[in-house]
């Protein structure tokens, strides 16, 4: 606003002092130059005007540039910060195991001196998970005993599954086995084969390997 001034204040002056008589040809040579070093002036004080513009501009775009930098750097270190810290409470993942179950085939029963787990043809094992299909208890074993003779179906409908109460129709006896369910009981010396039992309606209930 002030540079406008001034060069209206000179523009004045030169219509002052040379403008009123210009009838001699000197008198028009020095209004000609003076008109020249007024455009001059002017034309420097735009150019200076709109360098100094310019400059303002690309300062102000510069520093955006740099707040939007400092600004994307933030987010990346934040999203750093929060991946460590999902990993550090995460901690590392363990390998998931699955279970498979596989079942007796045939299913055995024996004495205790045979080992339990997944019977087959070839690894001829007790099954350690039998399950009655038809009262669907769990069959109880007591290791180195055998049934008393005098058990009935009530006695272990009503005792089953309470082995303490079970226990008072066990003999002791080194190297059987005593199995039973709610409605069935056998005792087994020997590796037996339950097809050729069919009286006791017993199953492999899965074992977990």
């Amino acid at each position: 606003m002030m540079m406008a001034d001034d060069l209206d204040e000179l523009l004045d002056e030169v219509e002052a002092k040379f403008c009123s008589d210009i009838s001699l040809p000197g008198q028009r040579n020095q209004v000609d130059q003076a008109c020249e070093q007024v455009q001059y002036r002017s034309e420097r004080a735009c150019n200076t005007k709109h360098d100094a513009t310019r400059r303002v501009k690309n300062d102000d775009i510069d520093t955006l540039l740099e707040e939007l930098l400092d600004d994307d750097d933030d987010v990346k270190n934040r999203q750093a910060d929060s991946n460590v810290g999902k990993a550090i409470r995460s901690g590392p993942k363990e390998p998931v195991t699955q279970l498979v179950k596989r079942k007796c085939c045939p299913v055995f029963v024996g004495g205790s001196t045979i080992p339990p787990g997944v019977g087959t043809s070839n690894s001829q094992r007790v099954c350690s998970q039998l399950r009655c299909i038809s009262c669907d208890f769990r069959i109880a074993s007591f290791d180195d005993h055998e049934w008393d003779s005098t058990c009935d179906y009530l006695f272990f409908r009503n005792n089953m599954p309470d082995c303490d109460r079970l226990r008072a129709k066990l003999k002791r006896r080194k190297g059987a086995r005593a199995y039973a369910c709610q409605c069935s009981w056998h005792s087994a010396l020997a590796l037996t084969d339950l097809r050729d039992q069919p009286q006791l309606k017993w199953v492999c209930g899965k074992h977990d390997t």
